[in-house]
Parts: structure tokens; sequence; C-alpha cells
């Protein structure tokens, strides 16, 4: 069965971390308070970590600003306005620009404390990117 690392790499050149257990996942969530959609769990068992074209999604396995924890825990900080039930997955980067995702699977774009759906699932956000 092709998984979604497949997909990107037929379109560009990939860099995927290691994949994590089931308990680094678990103590991510316990730090956190939430927990991740199963296919954000399945992406991070597989990859730990993406980066492809102009795009690093964070994950585990790492430390810096690509870990979710440590970035999540971040944003937290800045203003308090980011949603406590999501996580970061991407920062694009320009204009203040966040893509969160929260425990249903969801993603959003999330900027100046304004939600704007994205994506209805964590693999349709990252499939959207290749396209």
């Amino acid at each position: 069965m092709k998984t979604i690392i497949d997909e990107i790499a037929e379109h560009c050149k990939v860099y995927k971390g290691t994949g994590v257990s089931d308990e680094v996942i678990a103590s991510a969530e316990q730090r956190l308070g939430l927990t991740f959609p199963s296919q954000y769990k399945d992406y991070l068992k597989e990859c730990g970590i993406l980066s492809f074209a102009s795009h690093e999604i964070t994950g585990l396995g790492i430390s810096g600003y690509l870990n979710v924890v440590e970035a999540t825990e971040a944003e937290r900080k800045l203003g308090g306005t980011f949603p406590e039930d999501c996580v970061l997955i991407e920062n694009i980067g320009v204009d203040g620009i966040l893509v969160i995702m929260d425990a249903e699977g969801c993603v959003f774009s999330y900027q100046n404390g304004r939600k704007n759906a994205v994506a209805k699932s964590f693999f349709d956000y990252v499939k959207g990117l290749i396209r």
C-alpha cells in the first residue's frame, strides 16, 4: 500500500526522520494535555518529522522548532491566544501564519487569533501541499 510519504516522494525530494514509539507519542500528548488524531500518530510512528519542498511538518524524535511539543508550547507562551486544543504542525514563516490541527484532525491556518479551515484531516493537508 502506498503511503503518504511515497506520494510526496513521487513529486519532490523528501527528508523524514525516524519514527517514534507509542510511548514517546503518549508522553508528548500528556505534556501537551491533548490527544493526537490517529493519522498524526501514524505519521509520527512512520516518520517522526517530515520536510519536503518548502514545507517542514512538526513531529517527534528531534529537538527544536520541528518538535511538535516544543513548537506548540512556544506558541502557547507567546500571546496566550494559541488554542489549547490544537498543536502546531507547520509554521509557514510568512506574516505570522501558522498551520494548526485540533484533536479531531481538522487542520486550520491560524493568524492573529483567527482560525480558518484548511483541510478535514492531517493527510488531506499534507497531500494538498504536493498538488
